[in-house]
């Protein structure tokens, strides 16, 4: 029974921090190597695995990113993510990089092309999409653009694919906007629209494996609150690639 479960030694506890750095790169500090325990005993009660050890067994076994990967990522990984979350990077957005990927690309012979890394469940490529759309929408010609936008957990990506939030969550999106942006589902739950989704490839990528996800001509990198999970070193292999 897992709610019979004993707890890890520091032996133990130590294997599977390292397994989880390896295949992820995400760090597991001290202070939250009891919340990690916590995440695998509700993933092993989750599924048919019978301890610690054949859970471990099972995430080693084939090499291959696994439903239980997701799964044990999903719940060590903190999607905390909002609209409009902090207003300087979009004003950013707003007052250089747009106007000088413009000045670049006068006639706009070439889409605008921003990856949005660390997506969660979507809430910051959508509004990266809305400001893009606001600022170019004007534009005669009509101005194309499209967002990567990427995450290691299944379930946040399905969310972001979906578009669907309760009208809590819309609380950041600027007034002007939600009537354009979003259509009412009833029972207070809103939905992106088609032509902004359309906008938008939500795909799982593991940053410990970028270079089976080629990217090219990007415009833009927006990441936010994703570099805190790995170590010092891992942040400047990743800026570096």
């Amino acid at each position: 029974m897992t709610d019979q479960l004993p707890g890890l030694d520091d032996i133990q506890t130590q294997k599977w921090v390292e397994l989880i750095e390896r295949r992820t790169g995400v760090s597991i500090p001290p202070e939250r190597k009891s919340f990690m325990l916590v995440s695998l005993r509700a993933c092993i009660r989750a599924s048919d695995a019978g301890d610690y050890d054949d859970y471990y067994r099972r995430l080693t076994t084939g090499g291959g990113w696994s439903p239980e990967w997701s799964m044990l990522m999903d719940r060590i990984t903190v999607h905390e993510t909002s609209f409009f979350r902090h207003a300087p990077s979009l004003e950013l957005l707003i007052t250089d990089i747009l106007p000088a990927f413009l000045a670049r690309n006068p006639d706009c012979g070439r889409g605008f092309h921003a990856w949005s890394l660390g997506c969660a469940t979507g809430e910051e490529p959508y509004s990266l999409a809305m400001v893009i759309e606001d600022y170019m929408g004007w534009r005669p010609d009509g101005a194309m653009f499209g967002i990567t936008a990427t995450d290691i957990s299944q379930p946040s990506l399905e969310t972001g694919r979906k578009g669907v939030y309760n009208e809590r969550r819309l609380v950041g999106v600027p007034k002007e906007m939600r009537g354009r942006c979003f259509r009412s589902l009833g029972d207070g739950m809103y939905q992106v629209v088609d032509r902004l989704r359309r906008r938008i490839c939500f795909s799982r990528v593991n940053v410990m494996q970028l270079e089976r996800f080629p990217l090219r001509d990007l415009d833009l990198i927006y990441c936010q609150n994703m570099l805190i999970y790995f170590s010092r070193e891992r942040r400047h292999e990743l800026l570096a690639q």
